[in-house]
């Protein structure tokens, strides 16, 4: 379950409002909350989360929307690589890949080309990594539990 969250600000140079929707994990909030935590312990008390944001911005959308090129900033292989795996095993999906462009550029570009709407399948593919990764934590924690009960 996500929450979301509306923002609206207006350009500098054309006055024009601009809006941004920020969606969360619940889990996101227990992680700011440990960074914020973290940064109080080091001294540092500027807060630099809003520079590090993950933000998605759509490139290229093809005549049909069948073909899309998204720029993920501040994001890299970690998620590139799972992401196109992911898109793959869809059966709409002809192809999908990502690139970076630059290791000093805070950017992923991931391009997918599909019988659908493109902006879908990547939608979709990150709810299906996120559904992995629950899993995953799901499964550590179980094991955890029993390494800890075998301890005892």
């Amino acid at each position: 379950m996500s929450r979301s969250s509306l923002s609206e600000q207006r350009h500098p140079r054309d006055g024009f409002v601009l809006y941004q929707v920020e969606q969360r994990h619940p889990r996101d909030g227990f992680v700011l909350y440990q960074e914020y935590i973290q940064r109080l312990n080091e001294g540092d008390e500027v807060d630099t989360s809003a520079e590090q944001k993950v933000r998605v911005e759509l490139q290229h959308l093809g005549e049909t929307s069948s073909t899309a090129t998204m720029t993920f900033w501040h994001e890299d292989h970690t998620v590139g690589n799972p992401l196109r795996h992911v898109m793959m095993q869809r059966p709409e999906v002809v192809s999908a890949g990502y690139s970076i462009p630059h290791p000093l550029e805070p950017k992923m570009m991931v391009h997918v080309q599909a019988d659908d709407y493109a902006v879908d399948v990547v939608a979709k593919g990150l709810l299906r990594l996120a559904e992995i990764c629950d899993d995953t934590l799901k499964s550590f924690e179980s094991a955890l539990q029993l390494a800890q009960v075998a301890e005892e």
